[in-house]
């Protein structure tokens, strides 16, 4: 029996090889044990909250892995597997809204897991260029260089388009036929049709969705990618980066669009939105803005700026954390050295928190010109991090020049660099293949 790597590169390479091909036997393949159990590798390691069951990681594993895998994988064989009802929980959004989660169970994550994996290289053998969000091998970073680069090359007329309740109005029928093109399986159809209509419960009520995708779902960007690979290749079609027609190059990480371009951005917008409606879905208007680079814009956390450069007299592009992703920083640093958590909380426990969101966070922007952003916040995480020592250990509170800098080296605190990293140029076409898949096997 093929590896799961192998069987995977055996698909991608069938869908690109033939992009009509449409892939009637699935089911088999998803119901292997080596399928199964890397899917639960993958849900046990987010170390997920429960669903509507209540049945946790720790639950499982003390029951036994290999028990509650040959029951998904007897279920599956027989058909037998019915989908469990998904528990709605809400969460905050950057700007104070509330945001919709469906946790399914960890036994129907298992499951949307094992179809994902079998699934997703067929469709990436579809996936345009323009889309990074959600994609093996494929990053917010990427996103960032591309508009960079675009940015460099003189498309500084910005179109940033939002999508309006993107998941929440998902076309249940027109999702499912996207997938159809390609996936014909019966099994597999089935499966995908019964996770998008779902009962999602809250507050003890049971609704049922006629659209939409529940985000928290493991399929879900999968499937949301699916559905929006059609608006690009709509984009394609309509031949949006020609020259002679309006010149405008796609960036799509998940819902979030960005078009640049150097002719009229008016006429790119008005383009734009006639394909999402196309799809059934409707521009959000209030979030949509046409905007050049000289005037700065955000997207994906990162701000973009053309400015003339103080050494060479020429437009240069730069690349920022945006003042939101500094503001969340801010946020989470005084959320973990908050002084009421002193008597709970020991110092060495702070510092390995605080060095992991550092860390998190300096991997993000490390390509982007960070370092005075860098500076200010490391100072401020120093200033906090005094604070909280000082209310611990009942001294008088140290001061901002004096001994922020000493109590940080004492505790080891990480240092904020601002050192500029690039992404690396991103894998195309074949070796975006061997980047995600792995070596060459071209049988299925």
């Amino acid at each position: 029996m093929k590896t799961l790597e192998s069987l995977q590169n055996g698909l991608y390479h069938a869908a690109k090889t033939d992009e009509q091909r449409r892939f009637y036997s699935l089911h088999d393949k998803v119901c292997r044990l080596d399928v199964l159990r890397a899917a639960w590798k993958a849900v046990a390691g987010n170390d997920g909250a429960p669903g509507v069951d209540g049945e946790t990681i720790e639950d499982i594993e003390n029951r036994g892995v290999d028990q509650f895998l040959t029951e998904i994988q007897q279920q599956l064989r027989m058909k037998t597997y019915r989908i469990p009802k998904v528990k709605r929980v809400f969460i905050p959004k950057g700007d104070g809204k509330l945001r919709p989660l469906g946790i399914p169970t960890i036994r129907d994550r298992v499951v949307q897991q094992a179809v994902k994996s079998i699934i997703e290289p067929i469709f990436e053998a579809d996936f345009k260029d323009c889309s990074f969000g959600y994609r093996p091998g494929r990053s917010a970073m990427q996103a960032s260089e591309k508009i960079r680069h675009l940015l460099n090359l003189g498309y500084t007329n910005i179109v940033d388009m939002d999508i309006k309740g993107f998941f929440d109005h998902i076309d249940h029928e027109k999702m499912v036929f996207s997938v159809m093109k390609r996936i014909t399986d019966p099994y597999v159809i089935k499966l995908i049709r019964e996770w998008l209509r779902a009962g999602i419960v809250f507050q003890g009520n049971t609704s049922y969705p006629e659209q939409g995708t529940p985000q928290g779902g493991v399929i879900s960007p999968l499937l949301a990618n699916i559905y929006l690979n059609e608006l690009d290749s709509l984009w394609t079609r309509r031949g949006m980066e020609s020259p002679l027609k309006h010149s405008a190059h796609l960036v799509r990480y998940a819902d979030d669009l960005l078009a640049l371009t150097n002719k009229d951005p008016q006429a790119v917008a008005e383009t734009l939105e006639r394909i999402i409606s196309l799809l059934g879905l409707e521009p959000n208007r209030e979030k949509s803005s046409v905007i050049t680079a000289e005037d700065g814009f955000d997207f994906l956390g990162f701000h973009f700026i053309r400015k003339v450069s103080h050494v060479s007299g020429k437009p240069v592009t730069k690349v920022y954390p945006s003042a939101g992703s500094m503001r969340k920083f801010r946020e989470k640093v005084k959320a973990l050295t908050s002084i009421h958590l002193t008597h709970i909380k020991s110092m060495n426990t702070l510092i390995d928190e605080l060095n992991s969101l550092i860390r998190g966070w300096t991997n993000y922007f490390n390509h982007t010109n960070a370092s005075k952003q860098y500076s200010t916040l490391h100072m401020f995480v120093e200033w906090k991090v005094s604070k909280f020592y000082s209310h611990q250990h009942k001294i008088p509170r140290v001061s901002w020049k004096g001994d922020t800098k000493s109590v940080a080296r004492k505790t080891g605190l990480m240092k904020m660099t601002g050192r500029i990293s690039y992404p690396g140029r991103m894998p195309r076409g074949e070796a975006h293949r061997k980047a995600v898949f792995g070596k060459t096997d071209r049988t299925v």
